[in-house]
């Protein structure tokens, strides 16, 4: 490189640092110029009000004013040393501003202990309140466990009643059905008596007519027992006779059983269910000793 180049790079160069330079040095004094100095600020604090303006009043109406008295002769000139010191004046302010300071601290104590104290009466009138409304949800409480709990003894009376009621008709079911099983029986047996009386009378009326109509043969033999089964129509009309056992002599059986269609129709009881132990297997024994028939 060159000399002459060399002082053209030097050059370039400290005219780039100028201009960078003016450019800051000009920053400065623009921020410097947009921002004031700070000055002090005074303010002045009445302690109450200034009294109102008088009233306007017209002038025609307005008092005449009185003529000026004589003006009094001009006070002596104070001298510099009478004057009140800068300083004085200052710790006056100070003292002013230092009294008012208090002043508004001991309002905002005040303040806060009114705040306080607000704070205070409401959070006791909330625990107030709370404690109401617990004793008011608690009262609740007892009261429904109370009812519920009359209601469950009132369910226990009555399934306990309801239980005995049971008892006491299951006792008494129990009681009739014995009374009216064992009526029943008294009643069977009472018509069992009767059937049976009723059975023996109509054997008795059924053996005297088969009687009447038996005629015996000559020459018999023997003693032995002939047996016929006879089947009756409702009205008593024989139906059927079956020889179940023969005698052994067949004229005493054939005068028998002749003896039987003659004397048709048997005597029967009126009543149904006696009458039907005589129609179905009526069951007769005869015996030439006897001249008679059994009947069973």
């Amino acid at each position: 490189m060159t000399g002459v180049d060399r002082m053209q790079h030097v050059s370039s160069g400290g005219l780039a640092l100028l201009v960078h330079g003016l450019l800051l040095f000009g920053l400065m004094v623009g921020v410097s110029w947009k921002n004031p100095p700070h000055l002090p600020i005074e303010a002045d604090i009445w302690t109450e009000l200034p009294a109102p303006p008088p009233p306007i009043i017209p002038p025609e109406f307005a008092p005449q004013p009185e003529p000026l008295p004589e003006p009094d002769p001009l006070p002596a000139p104070v001298p510099e040393a009478a004057k009140p010191d800068q300083a004085e004046i200052a710790l006056e302010k100070a003292e002013k501003k230092r009294l008012e300071a208090e002043l508004r601290a001991q309002k905002k104590q005040a303040e806060l202990q009114r705040q306080l104290e607000k704070k205070l009466a409401d959070d006791k009138r909330a625990e107030e309140l709370r404690l109401i409304e617990q004793e008011r949800v608690e009262k609740l409480r007892i009261e429904k466990e109370r009812v519920e709990k009359e209601r469950v003894e009132k369910e226990k009376r009555e399934q306990s009643r309801r239980l005995i009621d049971q008892e006491l008709a299951r006792q008494m079911r129990e009681e009739l059905d014995a009374e009216s099983t064992q009526l029943r029986a008294m009643q069977n047996s009472a018509r069992a008596s009767r059937q049976m009386r009723e059975v023996r009378d109509f054997q008795e009326r059924i053996r005297a007519k088969i009687r009447s109509a038996l005629i015996l043969p000559q020459r018999l033999k023997g003693d032995a027992e002939v047996i016929f089964q006879v089947s009756l129509l409702p009205n008593g009309e024989v139906l059927r006779v079956k020889l179940v056992r023969t005698s052994g002599q067949p004229l005493y059986d054939s005068a028998v059983e002749r003896a039987i269609f003659k004397a048709s129709p048997l005597p029967l009881p009126k009543e149904r269910e006696v009458a039907t132990q005589f129609r179905e297997g009526l069951t007769l024994k005869f015996r030439p000793s006897e001249d008679a028939a059994g009947l069973y």
